[in-house]
């Protein structure tokens, strides 16, 4: 029996020691990492086995101790479409796999799966948890070392998707945009005159690659985008020059579908502060989700009006409208309808116009339209209206440095 006893304190003795190397514990005391190997034991573990699986119970944190290990996070573009797991990231010896298992909902955020054979330090989650609960100074420790492990992981992970995505993007649109000058010049007549069906098919070729071009810069954006660098752009601007550009932006696809486009302006324009390179994105990507889900024929309204502290823009459509269940998701990154299966886009324009509204601070809805009740037969009005509201009192960025100047200089 003291053999026995004697050989687990050895044991619990070992583990303290190997803990107290892992980047999550090597601030504790000798007595918390002894209390902590109670509950800790050795795995080893196959390459191609998985540690655990994102979404599933967070019941056990792992110490990597020899091997790696791949965190991968499910992917899915639109909900249609098959998720697939992707690397965000490595986990070398030192390194701790399964935080989940210290806060609520105690559900693991990714998989990790091992890449070379492994060998771990297996810690049971339930018992860690408890084990802090009693010792707060320790929970605030190992909280602490792990929030600044998350944040470095963050950064990393977006610093090397920004790279990646910046790489891609630009070896993607040289050729986009020399095929859509070639189409353009030839829409022209200036490689000969075209014949009605093949000018229609020049056209077609046209508004694909000008969706393609579309998708590879919001995905860029979706990683670019920052409230901080979209309010250095602000300046004064003219939204009917920014409203008419994205017109013209829209203008083809319009014309191919036989979509009339109704302008209806404020008697007049008053300049705002904003981005307005943003802001024309804003009203694009907005046109042409309307138009994308119009019927041919129908039409597309843009209107604007202009309240003491706001601006009111509001793009309609005639559409099928968005199921009801869906309009919470509307605008999320890369969520879609599920009335729109088979059309084409990523569901990230809409996610898209929100950051930049709300960059603004702004704010964007969506209601869907009915009139006459309309339903599946086609009786009566459907469509939506999305509506931007842009407060008028947004400041440029040489307006808040000559407030904050004129404050300092009184305070």
């Amino acid at each position: 029996m003291l053999e026995a006893t004697s050989s687990a304190s050895h044991r619990a003795s070992l583990l303290a020691e190997r803990l107290g190397r892992s980047e999550v514990f090597s601030n504790l005391s000798r007595g918390d990492l002894l209390a902590i190997a109670e509950f800790s034991r050795e795995e080893t573990y196959d390459e191609g086995q998985t540690l655990l699986i994102e979404g599933e119970r967070a019941d056990k944190l792992f110490v990597v101790e020899r091997g790696r290990v791949s965190l991968e996070k499910k992917v899915q573009l639109g909900r249609h479409s098959t998720p697939r797991n992707a690397t965000i990231d490595y986990i070398a010896p030192g390194a701790v796999a399964g935080f989940s298992a210290l806060v609520h909902p105690h559900a693991y955020s990714t998989s990790a799966i091992c890449v070379e054979p492994t060998r771990v330090i297996e810690l049971d989650g339930v018992a860690l948890r408890k084990y802090l609960e009693e010792h707060p100074a320790v929970g605030f420790k190992i909280l602490a070392t792990i929030s600044s492990m998350v944040s470095s992981r963050f950064r990393h992970a977006t610093g090397t998707l920004t790279y990646f995505l910046s790489v891609v993007s630009h070896e993607l649109r040289s050729p986009l945009a020399a095929v859509e000058n070639y189409l353009q010049l030839m829409l022209e007549g200036f490689a000969g005159e075209l014949g009605p069906k093949q000018e229609r098919m020049v056209k077609r070729c046209i508004l694909r690659v000008t969706d393609l071009r579309g998708q590879i810069g919001d995905v860029v954006d979706l990683a670019r985008m920052q409230p901080e660098q979209i309010e250095m752009d602000f300046t004064w601007f003219d939204l009917s020059e920014v409203g008419n550009e994205a017109i013209e932006d829209v203008r083809l696809a319009a014309t191919e579908k036989g979509i009339r486009l109704n302008v209806e302006p404020p008697a007049e324009f008053d300049p705002i502060v904003g981005a307005p390179r943003r802001i024309r994105q804003v009203l694009t990507n907005l046109l042409n989700n309307a138009i994308r889900y119009s019927p041919n024929g129908s039409a597309v309204t843009f209107r604007a009006s202009y309240q003491p502290e706001a601006v009111i823009v509001e793009v309609e459509n005639e559409g099928p409208g968005i199921p009801p269940e869906d309009i919470p998701h509307i605008f999320k990154d890369f969520f879609r309808a599920g009335n729109v299966e088979g059309e084409a886009g990523m569901g990230l324009g809409l996610s898209i116009a929100k950051k930049i509204v709300e960059a603004h601070r702004g704010r964007i809805s969506v209601t869907n339209l009915t009139d006459g009740g309309a339903d599946a037969s086609g009786g009566g009005r459907a469509g939506t209206c999305f509506t931007v509201v842009l407060p008028r009192d947004l400041k440029t960025p040489e307006m808040r440095r000559q407030m904050w100047k004129g404050a300092e200089e009184t305070g």
